[in-house]
């Protein structure tokens, strides 16, 4: 699972830039439809962001008092969406302002006080968290920039965050003193990924595909720079192997959710980077952990 506080601080960091984003909002645009594919306006996003903090914080408060049930039927996705833009409807800006820094405080608190990560507690936090705000991000900015957003981005974010917590699950799971018939440890793993995750967001960052010139090392064989990446790996720790998994995860997210109208090279390279990369590195991660049959 990640660190307690690693998690806490991306939540924090992703709310200080959606909010940043927010604070440009010119007052004469707070009621302004066609935010999203759905024509929300910004005092909608936001009371839709301040009620998915809510429904995170009543599902970790009852992990934390033992009454959660994973298999109770949830109320469908696009009900809750639609309950909230209802309910958003009566309110001002000052007030849709207000309910997420009350909503934070309390997700924040049930995170905290959970006695236990369990994968389950660490999705709900993230994707309720730091994966949404950074959809509102591109959401709004793309609206402010004059263009429509992309219903691509927010998908592409909500897969990534699920691929990563499969995939922390097993990088979990390892013993780091373990290694692959090829030699692999879960070290060599994490830093594999994260440099891949860097050398893409150096093309996310310039709205460019593979390739020189953003692309480091583009006139290398993969074979090679792998190689390369191998040698810097096998001199790391794995907690200096896991930060750079983290920090290099960030700033590809970031990168992406602040793509006003991203474009198709620029979706592959972060489909590639993420859940193509995830799912290409499950199968050793199996054998790191002995668990060649399952993902669990």
């Amino acid at each position: 699972m990640p660190d307690r506080q690693r998690l806490l601080d991306d939540e924090a960091a992703g709310a200080a830039v959606f909010g940043a984003v927010v604070a440009t909002i010119p007052d004469s645009r707070w009621n302004e439809p066609t935010v999203t594919p759905a024509g929300w306006t910004p005092v909608v996003v936001l009371a839709h962001v301040a009620g998915w903090l809510d429904e995170c914080s009543e599902v970790l408060e009852a992990m934390r008092a033992g009454i959660w049930d994973p298999d109770t039927r949830e109320e469908p996705v696009e009900a809750i969406n639609a309950r909230q833009a209802s309910q958003a409807a009566a309110l001002t800006p000052s007030e849709a302002q207000a309910s997420i820094a009350a909503a934070r405080v309390r997700a924040r608190a049930a995170w905290s006080g959970l006695p236990e990560l369990t994968p389950a507690a660490w999705s709900w936090f993230e994707e309720s968290g730091p994966n949404h705000y950074a959809k509102h991000v591109h959401d709004l900015s793309a609206w402010l920039a004059g263009a429509a957003s992309d219903p691509d981005v927010g998908a592409m974010l909500q897969a990534d965050a699920e691929g990563w917590v499969s995939f922390g699950e097993l990088i979990e799971a390892a013993d780091p003193s373990a290694r692959d018939a090829e030699g692999w440890s879960i070290t060599d793993v994490c830093f594999h990924v994260a440099a891949w995750f860097g050398k893409g967001a150096d093309c996310v960052e310039h709205d460019a595909g593979w390739g020189p010139p953003w692309e480091s090392d583009a006139d290398r064989p993969t074979e090679e720079v792998n190689a390369a990446i191998l040698a810097r790996s096998r001199q790391m720790t794995l907690t200096e192997a896991r930060a750079a998994l983290n920090d290099a995860r960030d700033r590809l997210r970031a990168a992406f959710s602040a793509q006003t109208h991203p474009s198709a090279d620029v979706k592959d390279v972060f489909k590639e980077c993420t859940v193509d990369h995830y799912a290409e590195h499950v199968p050793m991660l199996r054998r790191l952990t002995g668990s060649e049959g399952s993902v669990a």
